[in-house]
């Protein structure tokens, strides 16, 4: 029995070396993966350098990419064709315990928020109290912020705030100067061409010079309008308080002896301002007198 299995257990190596000779080669799956990867990143635009950079990786090249059509957009909301023109104004009037002090403070305030002072006058009445009335004008974008701030100077007596819409003004007044220039530059153009009479010259060259005066009236309007819309209006009023006492009994005794001091202080000094024009002519008429009179001594 063993002397039969002996010649079949020599031929199991060689019919397992003969199976591994014929065994085909296995598959080269990290080939086959890379060839898919190549094709995926050629696809997204990206190539090779050369054959090792293949096998090893891949870089960006200029190759055009296909971009993916935008996302859609949400729908944009419905906006005039062009911003409102509005005209900002303010009058505040405000009761401080200086007036000095806070017409200074309400001045820098303005030239902080990039405006300026535009006007600004002051008073004192009898009892020595002043008063007075200050213009700002401050950039519109800051309107509200210098209102906030002025009122903190003092106590609020009185405030108003006007808007003025002049979009469509604005609007008609670009108009009229677009239709300005275009009739310009047709005269223009009819300047040129024109092989007329010098009176026909004449005649287009006067209707030009309308035509440009026109314009010009139509963009000084337009900066007025410009001047307006980007610089709104305060118009501040600071006023110290009156005194805290009560008025005497006699308190209307004393002001009225102080006018009529006041009235016969101004009396007297008319008069002397025209007894020192008269005296002149009083003593040459005096002179004048004693001359005739003399004479007549003389003949009698």
């Amino acid at each position: 029995m063993m002397n039969r299995l002996h010649p079949l257990l020599l031929l199991v190596p060689s019919l397992l070396i003969g199976c591994g000779r014929d065994r085909p080669a296995p598959p080269q799956e990290p080939m086959r993966t890379e060839a898919k990867s190549s094709e995926q990143v050629a696809a997204l635009g990206y190539v090779a350098k050369d054959a090792r950079a293949q096998a090893a990786g891949f870089v960006a090249a200029p190759a055009p990419m296909a971009t993916a059509a935008p996302a859609s957009a949400p729908p944009a909301p419905n906006r005039p064709p062009s911003a409102l023109k509005l005209i900002f104004t303010a009058s505040l009037q405000i009761e401080v315990p200086a007036f000095g002090p806070a017409a200074l403070e309400a001045g820098r305030l303005a030239v902080s928020l990039g405006g300026y002072v535009s006007d600004r006058q002051s008073s004192e009445d009898a009892e020595g109290r002043e008063r007075g009335q200050i213009t700002l004008r401050i950039p519109s974008d800051k309107f509200d912020g210098a209102v906030g701030a002025l009122r903190s100077l003092g106590r609020v007596k009185s405030e108003g705030v006007r808007t003025e819409d002049v979009t469509k003004a604005y609007a008609d007044l670009e108009t009229r100067l677009k239709v300005k220039r275009e009739a310009a530059t047709r005269l223009r153009e009819i300047l040129v061409r024109q092989t007329g009479k010098v009176a026909e010259v004449l005649s287009v060259e006067r209707e030009i010079a309308r035509v440009v005066e026109e314009i010009e009236q139509a963009e000084g309007e337009r900066r007025y309008f410009d001047n307006l819309v980007s610089l709104s209006t305060i118009m501040l009023t600071l006023y110290e308080p009156e005194s805290m006492v009560a008025p005497g009994v006699l308190d209307a005794v004393i002001r009225a002896l102080r006018g009529s001091l006041r009235t016969m202080s101004e009396s007297l000094a008319v008069l002397i301002e025209l007894a020192s024009g008269l005296l002149p002519w009083i003593v040459a008429l005096y002179l004048a007198f004693r001359v005739v009179r003399w004479r007549l001594r003389r003949r009698t």
